[in-house]
């Protein structure tokens, strides 16, 4: 990716020198290795700079994990530079799919990891992808990460793939040696760096993982950091891998047009979504065509299904009736995933399409308690990978012993005390029609 980056501005700066009262801040600019620096703008609390445009080259690894630093700074002519704060932004979150540019501009508060926010600053940030499908198809850049519990507002789902989840271990820099001599807000800032990295990487791969079911977003994900101490940093990352089919841009204004007041000026431009901003296009592999009349039980016909890695695939369902779900079209054609007598699917989402639920078991549950000094070797995922999967096999249990096919609402915590960790899942046992009519 080719990244642009422009100082504009910054306000309300916290007083640096205490002679003058005033601040002579300059900023500078961090992609992965390379570090651009703005001129000093002397004795002011809002200075302007409005830089040249610092260019960044960097490759797809180091645009996903590494966010954009802007880091102000009070120049000091006989003594090192004051640190005023940070601002950190995450550019892959800013791609759009279908869109091989994407530029924003907006006030970041600047945080101090001592002093709270300190003042604003404003930046201008240009992200131009480089057309590669080699390299593309070996990137997570097109998929889109939801926190939502359901579908949102205007998608339609095409189809719900299953349970996608990754984790990341890593040391923890407050347990080094060179901890011991560096200054708290020094130390701070390591390990905020670094659990922004960990962050990005971590997304990353997740979204490797949904690419391979023939996703393109994950909904309901959920992030934590486990820290372990000395054995180190986990990070852990799941969500629900789904294909979500993106309103039109004429759906979209239509909206628009809803909502915009009968007393708005006719000269006035008319407002833009986001996505009309961006122009995303449909999705390649979705028919653009109008959905289909819904069909009757009886013209209902299942798809071949695909297994996944979790023993997930799609298959056709008829539309479904009885007034459209969160977020989806009643006429709107659904696939839903194969179930087997090995695998259940687990959903992070509480809320499923209309006509999917035709029972509801109860709460299901499991805990396993390990001990952290018992890992053989702390630097690898691998063991911590096998006691999930442990806790994962268990819910799975009880969830056929009350004669259910599915997982909703899932989620996963751990408990660390000491040595001791406490790994807990839970979620809803369902039973889901696997034809859907």
């Amino acid at each position: 990716a080719a990244v642009q980056v422009k100082v504009v501005a910054a306000r309300d700066l916290p007083i640096m020198d205490r002679s003058s009262e005033l601040t002579d801040a300059f900023v500078e600019v961090k992609l992965g290795p390379e570090v651009y620096r703005t001129e000093v703008c002397p004795k002011t609390l809002n200075p302007t700079w409005d830089s040249q445009w610092f260019k960044f080259n960097v490759n797809d690894e180091v645009f996903q994990d590494e966010p954009l630093q802007i880091k102000l700074m009070d120049y000091d002519v006989y003594s090192a530079h004051d640190a005023i704060g940070r601002v950190y932004i995450s550019l892959s979150n800013m791609v759009v799919e279908g869109s091989p540019s994407t530029h924003f501009q907006g006030w970041f508060p600047i945080f101090d990891t001592l002093h709270g926010v300190r003042g604003e600053v404003n930046v201008r940030v240009q992200v131009d992808l480089i057309v590669d499908q080699y390299h593309l198809s070996q990137s997570s850049c097109q998929v889109q990460f939801f926190s939502s519990l359901e579908v949102p507002c205007g998608f339609t789902a095409i189809a719900l793939l299953g349970f996608v989840e990754e984790l990341v271990v890593n040391d923890d820099p407050e347990y080094q040696w060179i901890d011991k001599i560096r200054t708290p807000r020094a130390s701070n800032e390591v390990r905020q760096s670094l659990f922004l990295k960990l962050s990005g990487q971590l997304q990353r791969r997740i979204g490797v993982k949904a690419l391979a079911l023939g996703g393109n977003v994950v909904l309901g994900y959920h992030q934590f950091f486990d820290l372990e101490g000395e054995t180190g940093i986990v990070v852990r990352g799941f969500g629900t891998c789904a294909l979500l089919k993106y309103p039109a841009v004429e759906e979209q204004a239509s909206v628009l047009a809803q909502t915009i007041p009968e007393d708005r000026p006719s000269s006035a431009e008319p407002l833009k979504s986001p996505l009309e901003r961006a122009k995303k296009p449909s999705l390649s592999d979705v028919d653009p065509s109008p959905p289909a009349p819904p069909q009757s039980k009886a013209d209902s016909s299942c798809v071949t299904p695909q297994c996944s890695e979790h023993g997930l695939g799609t298959a056709s369902m008829s539309a479904m009736t009885d007034g459209p779900g969160v977020g989806v079209s009643a006429s709107a054609p659904i696939l839903k995933p194969v179930f087997s007598s090995e695998w259940l699917p687990f959903y992070t989402l509480t809320s499923l399409p209309v006509g999917s639920l035709k029972h509801i078991g109860g709460l299901v549950s499991a805990k396993s308690v390990k001990l952290l000094d018992k890992i053989n070797n702390p630097d690898e995922p691998e063991t911590r990978d096998a006691w999930w999967k442990e806790v994962r096999a268990e819910v799975r249990s009880h969830t056929r012993c009350m004669g259910c096919n599915a997982v909703i609402g899932y989620m996963e915590s751990t408990s660390i005390c000491d040595t001791l960790c406490v790994l807990s899942a839970l979620g809803t046992a369902v039973s889901v029609d696997p034809k859907m009519g």
